[in-house]
């Protein structure tokens, strides 16, 4: 089977690593079937707005082409008028702009099917090229994809995709709620053929010597043997929990000095990070104690998880859909404090693998920081429950082949279908008759 893929987000020069989790499940698919391309609709950008707008600068930068890790990456422009009709950009126009560019891949391809990753900012140009070349059309619901109001011309273009998509993937139940809703149904109405719950996961870890990682990299942070270091990775914003994080690590801290803070993720241009410098600096007693790193590449991660005591994840992001970062952490086995949306009640499912506090409550985030900083054998005890959680169903080489299956499927049933309604020509025998 041949997938032509779709993304709003792949690694670029101007941002190397938005869309590395889109990039990660290309390349588990690539692995499991007989080839996988993709297009990504980059926004065109007057060079007046580049020079002007650090993040229009980023997208200036983006190549039409590449071939990135052996995959082929087409990235066809399409206008994009900022606040100004974005479903249409996103959805209808970008099918306009792109629909030839697919036509030629698919000459060349001969692709089996469309899968997207996200139904707002891809699917709509999935279902559409999809009927464009008569091929099966997936779709994965990826997160904030899902978390736009049923009235507004978001919330109609992703209905109008889980319609007319042959499959649909969630990485949740909880997103699954979302797509009934703007469907105007329960969960219980969804067809269990076409609504498939399935986490597009993580990758195994790499095999690294934590030991000599994490004294390294803790010396160049200058992070002492004593101290304890609550990690989160992510972007830098108030949805995503730095500020709440800050707080509690300020709590706890008050409490334990030997609790510091490293927040990796830093982008200035696409977050909030000079908001929260400005935030540490009005809390001259904690400012030494959090160091905010850049995004770094993906490899580096691991190795910042090495460092680690504790992961703190204190995300309330209503568009959360399956936390990578989150997962990444259990899998590294370094226990985990975070808030209890509903994307961490599915992962831990009632397993005990993750240590949860009420959403917003900086005072019982830092009073679990301070009770794993005190008890080593409670961080075991969820490292290793954490670990099991995310090998038994979040890895991405298993699901993509899950999701591989299903797509088969539908295309065996469309190929039954057309051939049932074949008309039957009259042979030369027929005629003789």
């Amino acid at each position: 089977m041949k997938i032509l893929v779709l993304a709003p987000y792949y690694p670029q020069p101007g941002r190397l690593f938005g869309g590395i989790f889109n990039e990660r499940s290309v390349l588990a698919l690539n692995e499991l079937c007989d080839g996988v391309e993709v297009i990504v609709p980059r926004p065109y950008v007057p060079p007046f707005v580049a020079s002007c707008l650090p993040r229009w600068k980023a997208y200036a930068l983006i190549p039409s082409f590449e071939i990135r890790n052996r995959i082929r990456v087409y990235r066809p422009a399409y206008p994009l008028i900022p606040k100004v009709g974005g479903a249409f950009w996103m959805d209808s126009a970008a099918f306009l702009f792109c629909r030839s560019v697919a036509k030629k891949m698919h000459r060349r391809a001969r692709f089996d099917a469309i899968l997207s990753f996200d139904l707002a900012g891809a699917g709509g140009l999935a279902w559409r090229i999809g009927a464009d070349l008569k091929i099966p059309a997936a779709g994965w619901a990826t997160g904030g994809d899902l978390n736009f109001p049923a009235v507004s011309s978001y919330g109609r273009a992703v209905a109008r995709t889980l319609r007319k998509l042959d499959i649909v993937f969630y990485q949740s139940h909880e997103l699954l709620k979302k797509a009934a809703s703007l469907l105007g149904r329960v969960t219980s109405e969804m067809s269990h053929d076409r609504h498939t719950v399935l986490p597009r996961g993580i990758s195994l870890p790499p095999r690294l010597s934590r030991n000599e990682t994490r004294h390294r990299l803790r010396a160049e942070l200058g992070i002492t043997d004593e101290q304890v270091v609550v990690l989160n990775v992510g972007r830098i914003c108030r949805e995503k929990g730095a500020f709440d994080l800050i707080d509690a690590v300020s709590l706890a801290a008050a409490k334990d000095p030997r609790i510091s803070c490293v927040l990796v993720g830093s982008h200035p241009a696409f977050d909030e990070t000079i908001a929260v410098q400005k935030y540490l600096d009005k809390i001259p007693a904690i400012k030494e104690r959090v160091s905010l790193l850049p995004a770094c590449a993906p490899d580096k991660v691991w190795e910042y998880l090495c460092v680690a005591d504790i992961f703190a994840f204190p995300s309330i992001y209503k568009g959360e859909g399956m936390p990578n970062s989150l997962l990444e952490a259990m899998a590294m086995q370094v226990p985990v404090v975070a808030f209890a949306i509903p994307p961490v009640l599915e992962v831990d499912a009632g397993e005990g693998a993750l240590c949860m506090v009420p959403p917003l409550d900086a005072n019982l985030f830092a009073d679990a920081i301070l009770r794993l900083a005190n008890s080593p054998e409670e961080r075991a005890r969820l490292a290793e429950k954490a670990k099991s959680r995310v090998m038994s169903r979040f890895l991405t080489r298993k699901n993509m082949a899950t999701a591989l299956e299903q797509l088969t499927h539908v295309l065996h049933e469309q190929h039954r279908s057309e051939a049932a309604w074949r008309p039957v020509l009259p042979t030369a025998a027929d005629g003789e008759n």
